[in-house]
C-alpha cells in the first residue's frame, strides 16, 4: 500500500472532496475534515492487494473513499478462497477492532484500484473532543446498522420461529431476576396500560393525598443509601406498549434502529442499557456513555432481554401517584430539553464530548427516585399553592433532598459516566459546576428554554429575564471564546424563535 503523497496526484483539497461525496463524513465541515486526515493514513491500494489478513491482530481499521474490496475467507477444504462479501465506497471495515482485539476472522483485499483512510484508535482518542464527538456517533450508526443487516438474515433463516415472542430473561449481572410474560395483543401502540383518566385541575384537589409532613423527612445520609442499583423506577407505559407491539410483531427482532430510537425516549431504560454495558461482564476500560454505542457492545437480543426486563419490574411501581399529568409532563420534560440542548450545542458550535441529548434525557431522574419515596409530593404541583412553587427548595423540606443531588447519587450507582452525574447535580446551580461546565451549561439553559415554552412541572417560574442571567452564558463564554463577541439577548431572541418554529418536529413523536 502506498501511503506517500505523490506530486499532482491527489492534494489536500481533493482529498476533502472525496470525503464529502461519501456517507460517512455528511454533516463535517472542512475544517473537521482537514483534521480527520492528520490523525489518519491516507493509502493508495493496487488490485488485488491485501489490506487485512487473517488471523493477524491490529487495532486499526478503515473507511473506504473510493473503490472496491472484497471479504474472503480460506476454508481447509477449498483450494481458493471463498468471497463473502464485497464493499463498496463510503463503507467502513474492520472496525470490530476498535472493540476488541480479536484475530481477524478474513482477509480484506482490494478488487480494484481503490483509496482508503487507515484509523487509529489511539490517535482519534487524542484528537479535537468535538472530532471525536462526531466520528465515533458515526461510527456507532454504521455499527448499529450492521447489526441491523445481521438481524434480518438471522431472522429469514430463523422463518417461522423469527416472529416467536423474546422471553423476558435478565443476566445474573443486572441484579433482577424476571419470570416469563405473557405479552398483552390488547395493548395499542402509544397507549398506556390501565393509565388514569387526566382531570381537569378543579378536580385534582379532591384526589391528592395529604402533603408529606416536613418532620417526616428523610435525612441525607438515608436518601444516600436508599439510591442503589437495583432500585426499581417507572417507565413511560407509551414505550412500554411500542416495545411490546415490536416484539409481538417480530418487528423488534430485526429494527435496530427503531429500537434505539425507542430507548432513547425513556431514562430508565437508557439508564439500564448504559449500566448493563458498564457492568464488568463486558470488561470496558471505558465507561459507555450512549445509547448507540451500549448497543453495540451488549448486542440487540441482549439489550431487549435487559429492557423487557426492566419493564416487568417496573410493572410493580406507580410513576406520581397515578396523576399522568404530572407523568406525562416529566417524560416530555426530559426529551425536550435533552433536544433543546443538542440543538444549542449544535447552533453554539460549540465542544461537548458528552452526549448532550442523554445529559437533557436524564437530568431530572432524580425525581423518579424521590416520587418513589415520598409519592403525594409531586402531584402538589399540578395546582400549586403560592407557598410550594420552588421544586428544589420544597424537596428538601419535605423530602430531604433535592432531585438533582438524588439522581447524582443513582446515577454514580448505575455506573453512568461522571458528566451525566455532574449535569443531574448542577443543572439548577452552574455556577458550582467545576467539571464538565460545558454540558451543564447547556443543559441548565434547555431547561430554561423548555420552562419559558410550558413544558415543566407547575406553573413556570422563569422569564426571559431569568434566560439572560444564567450564569452557564459565562460558562459558554470561557470554553468558547468567538461566543464572547455574540450579543446574548439577541441570541436568545433568535434562537426562542428558531424553537417556535421547530416546536412541532421537537415534541411530535414523544410518546405519551
Amino acid at each position: 500500500m502506498d501511503s506517500g503523497k505523490k506530486p499532482k496526484e491527489i492534494d489536500l483539497e481533493e482529498r476533502i472532496g472525496f470525503l464529502r461525496k461519501i456517507s460517512f463524513f455528511q454533516g463535517f465541515d472542512d475544517h473537521e475534515l482537514r483534521q480527520f486526515l492528520q490523525v489518519s493514513k491516507w493509502l493508495r491500494v493496487p488490485p488485488n492487494m491485501a489490506i487485512i489478513k487473517e488471523n493477524t491482530t491490529e487495532r486499526a481499521f478503515y473507511i473506504l473513499v473510493r473503490g472496491e474490496v472484497r471479504v474472503e475467507k480460506r476454508l481447509p477444504n477449498k483450494t481458493s478462497p471463498v468471497l463473502l462479501t464485497t464493499i463498496a465506497t463510503g463503507e467502513c471495515f474492520g472496525e470490530m477492532a476498535l472493540v476488541t482485539e480479536i484475530k481477524r476472522t478474513a482477509d480484506v483485499v482490494a478488487s480494484i484500484e481503490s483509496f482508503i483512510l487507515r484509523v487509529e484508535p489511539e490517535i482519534v482518542s487524542t484528537s479535537n473532543v468535538f472530532l471525536q464527538l462526531k466520528f465515533y456517533k458515526r461510527f456507532c450508526e454504521r455499527l448499529v446498522t450492521r447489526l441491523d443487516l445481521a438481524n434480518k438474515r438471522v431472522a429469514d433463516f430463523a422463518g417461522e420461529e423469527a416472529n416467536s415472542p423474546i422471553v423476558p430473561k435478565v443476566p445474573s449481572h443486572v441484579g433482577q431476576p424476571v419470570v416469563v410474560e405473557k405479552l398483552d395483543s390488547s395493548v395499542k401502540p402509544g397507549v398506556g396500560k390501565e393509565r388514569p383518566e387526566k382531570l381537569e385541575k378543579s378536580l385534582v384537589a379532591d384526589r391528592r393525598s395529604p402533603m408529606p409532613d416536613k418532620n417526616q423527612r428523610q435525612t441525607p445520609a438515608k436518601l444516600c443509601h436508599l439510591m442503589h442499583q437495583e432500585r426499581v423506577l417507572p417507565v413511560n407505559p407509551a414505550v412500554v406498549a411500542q416495545f411490546r407491539a415490536m416484539i409481538k410483531n417480530g418487528s423488534g427482532l430485526d429494527n435496530t434502529r427503531r429500537l434505539t430510537d425507542l430507548i432513547a425516549l425513556d431514562p430508565v431504560l437508557s439508564c439500564r442499557v448504559i449500566q448493563v454495558a458498564n457492568s464488568p461482564f463486558y470488561r470496558r476500560a471505558n465507561l459507555v456513555g450512549t445509547v448507540s454505542l451500549a448497543m453495540v457492545i451488549v448486542g440487540v437480543k441482549q439489550i431487549q432481554e435487559v429492557i423487557a426486563g426492566t419493564i416487568l419490574a417496573a410493572e410493580s411501581v406507580q410513576a406520581f401517584n397515578g396523576f399522568a399529568q404530572i407523568s406525562d409532563t416529566f417524560w416530555r420534560h426530559a426529551v425536550v430539553v435533552g433536544r433543546i440542548a443538542e440543538m444549542l450545542r449544535e447552533v453554539i458550535r460549540i465542544n461537548a464530548a458528552a452526549d448532550l441529548y442523554l445529559c437533557g434525557l436524564l437530568h431530572d431522574l432524580g425525581m423518579l427516585a424521590l416520587d418513589g419515596i415520598s409519592p403525594a409530593f409531586y402531584p402538589y404541583f399540578i395546582q400549586p399553592s403560592a407557598e410550594i412553587r420552588d421544586i428544589v427548595k420544597e424537596e428538601k423540606e419535605y423530602i430531604g433532598m433535592d432531585h438533582g443531588q438524588t439522581g447524582a447519587w443513582l446515577a454514580e450507582s448505575l455506573g453512568l459516566p461522571q458528566t451525566y452525574l455532574d449535569v443531574m447535580r448542577f443543572h439548577h446551580l452552574p455556577e458550582k459546576a467545576t467539571a464538565n461546565q460545558v454540558p451543564v451549561a447547556l443543559v441548565n439553559l434547555a431547561n430554561i428554554f423548555a420552562t419559558t415554552k410550558g413544558v415543566c412541572l407547575g406553573q413556570p417560574q422563569v422569564t426571559e429575564k431569568d434566560i439572560r442571567r444564567s450564569f452557564s452564558w459565562a460558562l459558554i463564554q470561557e470554553h468558547h471564546r468567538s461566543f464572547q463577541e455574540v450579543n446574548v439577548p439577541q441570541f436568545i431572541d433568535s434562537f426562542s424563535a428558531e424553537l417556535d418554529k421547530t416546536w412541532e418536529s421537537i415534541t411530535g413523536d414523544i410518546l405519551l
